[in-house]
């Protein structure tokens, strides 16, 4: 097969990741590696899809993040996990989280689920009810002191 065709293949197999979801750079030049086309042809592909603005991943860590934040929310440390494993460099990842401090009040949406958790645990002994919660919290990502200060609001609240 010639070039222009396995290039334009390359594309079209580009094209069917990013109508699924968006994606990072990263993650597309990973799948087409996967699918067997070489460095020449990938550089290409991901190039052309750049300069069109198909392929952006300081678009992709905002969408990103207000996925997570309507779906499925998450505090900032499992945010940065998520955005570095997709291959986004650390720069356009301060940047989207800085502005999503601007958007969303990690506080309250932390409190939210905290108390929606505490609630669920009414039966058991309340010393271990704030222990799950403060655990499910950092899980979640959520930073420590933003942590601790919902733990001790549901401990004067109670």
């Amino acid at each position: 097969m010639d070039l222009d065709k396995i290039k334009t293949r390359a594309r079209n197999n580009a094209y069917a990741l990013l109508r699924q979801r968006p994606r990072s750079e990263f993650e597309i030049r990973n799948r087409l590696k996967m699918k067997g086309y070489g460095g020449e042809v990938i550089d290409f592909v991901v190039g052309s899809l750049r300069r069109i603005g198909e392929i952006d991943d300081a678009r992709f860590a905002k969408l990103w993040i207000e996925s997570r934040m309507h779906l499925n929310p998450v505090g900032d440390v499992v945010l940065r996990h998520e955005l570095k494993e997709k291959g986004v460099a650390d720069p356009l990842i301060e940047d989207a989280l800085s502005k999503k401090a601007d958007e969303y009040d990690e506080y309250a949406i932390a409190l939210n689920m905290a108390r929606e958790q505490f609630a669920r645990l009414k039966k058991i002994d309340r010393r271990k009810a704030l222990k799950r919660v403060y655990d499910f919290l950092l899980r979640r990502g959520f930073k420590y002191e933003t942590v601790r200060k919902i733990v001790e609001n549901l401990t004067d609240a109670d």
